[in-house]
């Protein structure tokens, strides 16, 4: 075994079944290294506080998280260790703002799993790792700056977006009925359909997508 390949790797992730497979694809290509594991933010952030990592794997939605500025809160107790954000968020959406924000990679929970180990290679290599979708689409807002925005709203008709920015500000699926004089079924379906194409599964998912887009 080569000494370099052994790791402390922090996970902060609080689905048993994800944590055990990043464990498993750990100990494949590091072998010997320790996982700890924090199921929420603050347990995470006390780790961090305690122990130096080589590197840190975390989901986005995990509890007690704050979105992008978790990043700068892991940045304050270990400036320089390198993170790896794992998430079922769509990753288009999703990747840019936490690598703007200073995450050294975004890798896509559904993706396979040599792209999680090429993920993880890169990023303790100290290169920055996004799938190659994910470089497409930043190379196409550096060529059109505009279009960022376009790109969020793009996949939503002007009465789903208009619902959906309702949804976001805290309004029920009644106050919203009301307010655009549609059944509350009507506006039932629409939130089914603004779910499904923004691949979020409640409204505190849809509010997160607006204020990182």
């Amino acid at each position: 075994m080569n000494a370099d390949c052994v790791k402390k790797i922090l996970v902060a992730e609080d689905h048993p079944l994800v944590l055990m497979g990043i464990q498993q694809t750990i100990e494949e290509i590091l072998p010997g290294s320790t996982v700890s594991k924090a199921d929420n933010f603050p347990k995470a952030l006390k780790l961090l506080g305690t122990e130096n990592f080589d590197m840190m794997i975390m989901d986005i939605n995990i509890p007690g998280g704050d979105k992008v500025s978790m990043i700068e809160a892991i940045r304050l107790k270990q400036p320089a260790l390198p993170v790896l954000v794992n998430s079922s968020y769509d990753e288009q959406l999703y990747a840019l703002p936490f690598l703007k924000a200073g995450a050294n990679g975004f890798i896509s929970k559904t993706a396979p799993n040599r792209e999680f180990k090429n993920a993880i290679d890169a990023v303790l290599k100290g290169k920055v790792y996004a799938s190659s979708s994910v470089l497409q689409n930043a190379f196409s807002l550096l060529a059109n700056p505009g279009s960022s925005n376009d790109h969020v709203t793009s996949k939503l008709t002007d009465k789903e977006l208009e619902i959906a920015k309702l949804l976001s500000k805290g309004m029920s699926t009644k106050a919203i009925s009301e307010s655009l004089n549609l059944s509350s079924s009507s506006i039932s379906n629409y939130k089914t359909r603004i779910f499904d194409k923004l691949g979020v599964g409640n409204v505190i998912e849809l509010t997160t997508y607006f204020e990182l887009n």
